[in-house]
């Protein structure tokens, strides 16, 4: 199934697109077919890319969706896409996503909904990719995690930051590999392990900084679960 089948008739206006292979490139051709929105040299179609979606850039983006379409009953679309954001920024974003113009449709395209506030997600329409989600390869990864030594699991998240600073892999990640986990603790020892369960959310917060240091916070949590 074509995971934008859910968008039917852009009858929503916020949407949530867990980033898989060509995302962006698929939803622009099926904006295309499906409704006739094209991004070439349209004025209409914002498409940005950020590394962190921050406060400067959420208001930048709230200026933008204030300003009337081009055309005459047309369709404002705009494609954000981020590896991460920070709280202050979804908050700023609230009230833009939970009563937008009624021509403008918002895609926000990052690697997990894990890391949305629940008050911005809860505003979203989360679409995934199920054939390419990635998420039993984490829950995996965090189940062997689990069962590790203390040694084991510092060692084990060294080499995920290693991977990352080699560029062999990137801070979405660390990132799916912390939502895994949480999900692991939880379903495992409920709130049991408190201790380990807010090292992980803490984690994740940092996580959205602009320049975390993934390989201080992944030892972190290792210690604390």
């Amino acid at each position: 199934m074509n995971p934008f089948e859910y968008i039917k008739n852009l009858e929503h206006h916020a949407y949530f697109i867990q980033s898989f292979t060509d995302s962006v490139e698929k939803l622009k051709l099926y904006l295309s077919e499906k409704f006739d929105i094209s991004h070439a040299q349209n004025p209409d179609f914002y498409h940005e890319r950020f590394e962190v979606l921050g406060i400067d850039e959420s208001r930048k983006l709230k200026e933008s969706h204030l300003s009337k379409s081009f055309a005459a009953g047309g369709k404002r679309i705009f494609i954000i896409e981020a590896s991460g954001i920070t709280h202050e920024a979804q908050n700023s974003l609230l009230k833009m996503f939970e009563e937008p113009n009624a021509d403008s449709h918002f895609f926000l395209i990052m690697p997990s909904a894990e890391v949305l506030l629940p008050t911005l997600r809860s505003r979203l329409l989360i679409i995934k990719n199920e054939e390419e989600s990635g998420g039993t390869k984490a829950i995996m990864d965090a189940e062997k995690f689990m069962k590790l030594s203390k040694k084991d699991k510092v060692a084990f998240v060294d080499e995920i930051a290693k991977d990352i600073s080699d560029e062999k892999a990137n801070k979405s990640d660390a990132q799916e590999f912390l939502a895994a986990l949480e999900f692991v603790v939880y379903k495992k020892e409920g709130l049991k392990n408190t201790k380990g369960l807010k090292a992980i959310l803490k984690a994740r917060d940092y996580m959205n900084d602009r320049s975390p240091s993934i390989k201080q916070l992944l030892e972190y949590v290792a210690m604390s679960v």
